[in-house]
């Protein structure tokens, strides 16, 4: 892949200067510390809003909390790698951009893995900061828990993250348009979350990472590599189709 490096330097820069890495991390840092600050105090906040209220809320749990934590970054984090990732290349294919980039000695396949990884690596340093808050908070405030489930919960996250990227910057690379771009990506994420809950064909859909991840927290044996396989398969197929499209379609 020709020019990788080049690329992916540029692609970096570009997270921090446009600031997606700050604002990735931001919103997973808030979600990591608030989590369980609200689970802890919401008792007291509710009897604050109204002093007639009696509030009798069985004490929150670790798992509770790190499990709530995880199930509103998946929402959270969906809505923003469509809206960072849809129009990176639609974007670019639309203001001319990306004909003025591949026309130099780069590959397009470095040109959409260095998209990949960039925007990879902004999640990653964010959910790494907001778990890092999360845990720390939940057993500071609730109680101490073992971390190696949040750690395997935490890798799931992230290879769900990937494919998520991957296919979105695929209907990116079909459309110029890049809400079009988004607005299918999203319809198809939300998507296979509701195949997750058909028999068979659901254990091998991306979104049955984020139910092994919830199992992996309370020791619960199951497991779910079907649907781990056919991620990265996903993952590369979304490349390889988003590679064809570059290399056939007038940019």
């Amino acid at each position: 892949m020709s020019g990788f490096k080049t690329l992916l330097k540029k692609e970096l820069l570009e997270q921090i200067k446009t600031y997606k890495l700050y604002i990735i991390g931001g919103v997973f840092l808030f979600f990591g510390f608030s989590t369980p600050l609200m689970l802890k105090y919401l008792p007291e906040i509710l009897e604050l809003a109204d002093e007639d209220i009696i509030v009798d809320l069985p004490a929150p749990t670790a798992i509770q909390a790190l499990g709530e934590y995880s199930a509103t970054i998946v929402q959270v984090g969906i809505l923003i790698v469509v809206l960072l990732a849809m129009g990176a290349i639609a974007q670019e294919r639309s203001r001319g951009t990306a004909i003025m980039t591949l026309s130099k000695p780069v590959s397009r396949s470095s040109f959409v893995a260095a998209k990949l990884t960039a925007l990879s690596v902004s999640f990653i340093i964010a959910l790494v900061a907001g778990s890092v808050a999360c845990y720390l908070y939940t057993v500071m405030l609730i109680e101490d828990i073992s971390i190696t489930g949040f750690l395997g919960q935490n890798l799931l996250l992230i290879l769900f993250f990937v494919f998520s990227i991957s296919l979105t910057l695929y209907f990116s690379s079909l459309f110029k348009n890049s809400l079009a771009a988004g607005g299918i990506a999203l319809t198809v994420l939300i998507g296979q979350a509701v195949v997750t809950q058909l028999p068979l064909v659901g254990d091998f859909v991306p979104g049955q990472l984020t139910s092994w991840g919830t199992h992996l927290l309370s020791g619960d044996a199951q497991s779910a590599w079907g649907a781990v396989a056919s991620t990265v398969v996903l993952i590369l197929v979304c490349l390889y189709f988003t590679v064809r499209i570059l290399k056939h379609r007038e940019i």
